[in-house]
């Protein structure tokens, strides 16, 4: 197993300011209704409507974890938030690959930005159980995006589940989807939780929950078509 090296925490921009309203969803949900929003079932799919032509619109993807019991917080849960990304001029159908594209993650070592390609920011590093947050903007400019999650080696042995991991998706606009986890898997670094897919003119939501080999760090690889390789993509905490 390797060793776990510390990150420096970049600072922490101001979030950005929440944008007008926007028509309901188009989608009809395959899951329970939540307190706030839809709560997806295993792999169920929800829409969040956005207008392309909408300059400000945009959707906000957290990592949300609480670390577990009281136990298994206590002997560390830092999880890392990844949003790959392929954009609207990369997709391709029929089972094309994309070439390599520079910034194809943003995660906590590049931010990213939201002025210019790949139009998401990652807001910032959690080393506690808590929340991390991007901004994905430019509904036009994007073809997929791929939440995933890290656990970092230094936390040991323990599920993303067990870690109480989620992934809530929302546009500020009165439209969330929560996307839970449902499988206990103990050894794995990595998960892919939920695919965003805006190539229908609307952010379609998937919980796709796929996990790394057991101890494998090389993170998920997303593909122009939207397929997810797992344990295709580099390793960067050797």
């Amino acid at each position: 197993m390797s060793l776990f090296r510390r990150k420096q925490t970049p600072a922490q921009p101001a979030p950005p300011s929440a944008p007008a309203p926007a028509a309901a969803a188009l989608h009809i949900p395959l899951g329970a209704p939540a307190a706030t929003g839809i709560s997806l079932s295993k792999g169920g799919s929800s829409s969040i409507s956005l207008s392309k032509d909408d300059p400000a619109a945009q959707i906000t993807a957290h990592l949300d974890w609480d670390g577990g019991s009281d136990s298994r917080r206590a002997r560390g849960a830092d999880l890392e938030l990844y949003v790959l990304h392929v954009s609207a001029d990369d997709v391709t159908a029929g089972g094309k690959r994309s070439q390599s594209i520079p910034g194809g993650a943003v995660y906590y070592r590049n931010l990213g930005s939201l002025e210019q390609p790949p139009y998401i920011r990652h807001h910032g590093d959690s080393r506690i159980p808590g929340r991390e947050t991007a901004t994905i903007a430019r509904p036009d400019q994007q073809g997929y995006a791929l939440i995933c999650a890290y656990s970092a080696v230094g936390n040991g042995v323990g599920s993303f589940k067990e870690y109480g991991a989620r992934a809530v998706i929302t546009d500020g606009r009165g439209q969330t989807v929560t996307v839970p986890l449902y499988d206990t898997n103990r050894y794995a670094y990595w998960v892919a939780i939920a695919l965003v897919d805006f190539t229908h003119g609307s952010a379609l939501i998937s919980q796709v929950e796929l996990y790394s080999r057991d101890g494998s760090e090389a993170r998920p690889a997303l593909y122009s078509n939207g397929r997810i390789g797992m344990d295709e993509g580099p390793v960067e905490f050797k």
